[in-house]
């Protein structure tokens, strides 16, 4: 439902400003219908390599070729309309499916030579407020001839309310960092509830990870979690380990790929610099704890070393282990080679996975997808290894449960020819 509800929010979006640039050409429902479609079409347009798993229009560079393409189709029909007004306002259509984007789940803004994602999240996906003010304004426009205004008022009614969330977002980081000056804040994501009557924040410190909520107007902010994952993991890494003493490295993780490769392969995770501590206090890390520098190493069935990398390397945060575990394997791009995530602890509700992949030249890379911390998921398989649910040849979901609401949240991840794009 929330993918049909930001479809429309896209269409009505790119209709509502054809409508406004174009209006003084539109004197019959005839020439209005096909202008509002057209401008509907041409805020969809970035999104159709998608189907493709490809991210060619969903770019700035791209913009005036959509609109150029419009405005060709559209002189088929109308041929009075100047064709320079009409590439512009189909250009400006299409650049709308962009701007909500990046005020909604985040877009590859200058792909392919830039393949980051930018967002400025404001708004959920199938946010209401912003849709029902243009597709209402739309709907007038369309059996209105003189519905100009009323059109102007309903886009404006919903520019004024992501003015206001801007706002109040800004305000919000505002406050967190003056609150958060004296840890030294490194990372802060503030971005809308499902509900949509609140913030929810999650931020990063030198020692600690903390997650919250707050009004929409930014002044009421409640932790709900943090977790001072820094000094933990460094004390446990400090721990005295001098009771103990161990010969060559340690394997927390071996497995056998030959069911998945048809290869006599094996890969290993190996600690081979660090401690060994035990913490049997109730806790996220209760148990046997393995902290230090972590090795993938790619063997035959012989024994013979074909790859190694270190895991560190993917890490801005120590490592930490406390259990041994098998990795979960399964291709999600459809590559053809295996694919496998490996997890840290988060919080109460989730934990952080990179996913990784082997390649066709025994090669361990890291697949992008959910950013520097990897993506947050409810697991219930296992903390360190979790497999992702495929809902397709090349896109997986993931889910984690959101304690203030009581509910899950899903996230779709598409492969997109470099790494996977969050829908």
């Amino acid at each position: 439902m929330d993918l049909i509800l930001h479809t429309f929010i896209h269409a009505a979006a790119g209709a509502s400003t054809s409508y406004l640039f174009g209006r003084a050409f539109t004197d019959s429902i005839g020439r209005r219908s096909l202008l509002l479609l057209f401008g509907a079409i041409a805020a969809l347009a970035p999104d159709f390599t998608k189907f493709f798993g490809d991210l060619f229009f969903h770019s700035v560079f791209l913009i005036p070729l959509i609109g150029w393409i419009m405005a060709y189709f559209f002189s088929k029909f109308q041929k009075e309309f100047p064709f320079s007004r009409m590439w512009l306002t189909f250009m400006i259509s299409a650049g709308t499916h962009l701007l909500i984007d990046y005020i909604g789940n985040g877009v590859a803004l200058f792909y392919p030579l830039i393949e980051h994602e930018y967002e400025f999240s404001i708004i959920d996906r199938d946010d209401q407020f912003v849709l029902f003010p243009m597709l209402l304004s739309v709907m007038i426009g369309l059996w209105f001839r003189k519905g100009r205004y009323l059109v102007l008022a309903g886009v404006l009614t919903s520019i004024v309310y992501i003015g206001m969330l801007t706002y109040s977002k800004i305000s919000l980081e505002h406050s967190l960092k003056e609150r958060y000056k004296q840890d030294h804040m490194e990372s802060l994501l503030t971005y809308p509830d499902l509900s949509g009557r609140q913030w929810r924040f999650m931020l990063r410190t030198e020692s600690a990870a903390v997650f919250g909520r707050a009004s929409l107007l930014g002044n009421r902010i409640e932790v709900d979690n943090e977790s001072s994952f820094g000094n933990l993991r460094a004390e446990k890494a400090e721990a005295d380990a001098s009771s103990v003493t161990v010969s060559g490295t340690m394997t927390l993780s071996r497995n056998d790929m030959y069911t998945i490769m048809l290869k006599p392969y094996y890969i290993d995770i190996e600690l081979v610099n660090g401690t060994y501590s035990e913490d049997w206090s109730p806790g996220p890390f209760m148990g046997p704890n393995r902290s230090g520098e972590f090795h993938l190493v790619l063997r035959d069935d012989i024994g013979n070393e074909l790859n190694r990398v270190s895991l560190n390397d993917f890490y801005t945060d120590p490592l930490l282990f406390n259990s041994t575990f098998d990795l979960s394997f399964d291709d999600y791009n459809g590559d053809g080679n295996p694919d496998f995530t490996i997890g840290q602890y988060g919080t109460s509700n989730g934990n952080y996975y990179k996913l990784f992949t082997l390649t066709g030249s025994n090669e361990f890379k890291e697949l992008d997808a959910g950013g520097r911390d990897g993506m947050f998921i409810s697991a219930d398989d296992s903390m360190y290894s979790t497999h992702l649910k495929r809902i397709g040849d090349s896109s997986f979901q993931t889910d984690y449960y959101d304690n203030s609401t009581g509910q899950h949240v899903k996230n779709t991840y598409t492969w997109a020819g470099e790494g996977f794009v969050k829908q």
